[in-house]
């Protein structure tokens, strides 16, 4: 038995089989409903300026956490990569997606990300070439992603859903951002693996603090150099909007990840990763009941197709690890 599986045994043996369901399903449901609240964020924040507020007040949390836990800093060599990563995952990946949450309903924008698995799995075939379950897996993904995305649906759901200002949106744009929104997920998996393989020191909530700190700094940079903080009509924050901030940094940020990073060490990785099933799931279910966000067939059926997708590569992988051992 390797130390990794020592580890996992104890946490296991320690948790019970409370514990772990716990954190699943916090896991499942806070980043499932950090969807809305980014949209809610957004009625009074452009997407620079949530980025700003988000990633300043995360990262003095994730650094506190970590040095609470005991975690070592990043090696002066793995620092420039830990930047350069961060600089897609926590900034660019943000604004993006946050950009795409002022035109699209949230419950699609977590539908157009539930792939991230699949895209991981694609950009890792050089070291783990896909099974036939595999391959299965990622065409039925991408078939998912242009479903939601063809566009009789977006035009559907998106000016259905409107703007802020109640506005209908040209089918151009809901495209565009549309699969911006997906494209989004496949660069933050890019630069996630890169960081997976290129970084080999530091803490999870250290390593992650620096990389939020880097966020916020330009964000604010942004900010002084003409970048709105607030949207147009807008010359204050609510204490609603501030709500929506804090559930972000706390649990979104945090609770959520501490959580998951707990999970992973008593579950198989496959099973703890199959929270991505249940998230889209939860964010489709919440824009409908609390934003009025509409839901057609097609989408519907787009998030089926999805979820199958992630599933069987799910259980490839699940197959795969246990006829290695």
């Amino acid at each position: 038995m390797n130390s990794s599986e020592h580890a996992a045994n104890n946490a296991a043996k320690h948790g019970g089989h409370v514990w772990p369901w716990i954190a699943f399903t916090a896991v499942s449901f806070i980043w499932g409903s950090t969807w809305l609240a980014h949209k809610w964020a957004l009625v009074e924040l452009t997407p620079v300026g949530l980025l700003a507020l988000r990633m300043s007040f995360a990262s003095v949390l994730c650094w506190l956490i970590g040095r609470v836990r005991g975690e070592a800093l990043p090696t002066r060599a793995d620092i420039p990569v830990l930047l350069a990563t961060g600089l897609i995952v926590t900034g660019l990946a943000n604004v993006l997606t946050a950009w795409c949450l002022t035109i699209i309903p949230s419950g699609l924008g977590a539908v157009l990300q539930a792939p991230i698995p699949v895209w991981m799995a694609l950009l890792s075939l050089r070291e783990e070439p896909l099974s036939k379950a595999g391959w299965l897996a990622a065409g039925l993904g991408v078939f998912g992603v242009a479903l939601v995305s063809w566009p009789d649906a977006v035009n559907s759901a998106g000016n259905s859903a409107g703007n802020s200002a109640g506005q209908s949106i040209p089918t151009a744009k809901l495209v565009l951002a549309y699969w911006m929104c997906a494209a989004t997920a496949l660069i933050w998996s890019w630069a996630s693996l890169i960081q997976k393989k290129r970084v080999s020191s530091g803490g999870l909530f250290t390593n992650a603090s620096l990389q939020m700190a880097q966020g916020a700094v330009i964000a604010w940079m942004l900010v002084a150099g003409g970048f709105d903080l607030l949207t147009p009509g807008h010359s204050g924050i609510s204490r609603e909007t501030w709500l929506a901030v804090a559930y972000l940094v706390v649990l979104g940020s945090c609770i959520a990840f501490a959580a998951f990073l707990y999970l992973t060490q008593v579950w198989h990785p496959a099973r703890a990763g199959s929270f991505a099933y249940l998230n889209p799931l939860i964010a489709v279910a919440l824009g409908w009941w609390l934003n009025a966000e509409p839901v057609t067939p097609r989408i519907l059926a787009g998030l089926a197709v999805i979820l199958i997708s992630v599933a069987v590569l799910q259980f490839a992988t699940m197959v795969r690890s246990q006829a290695k051992r």
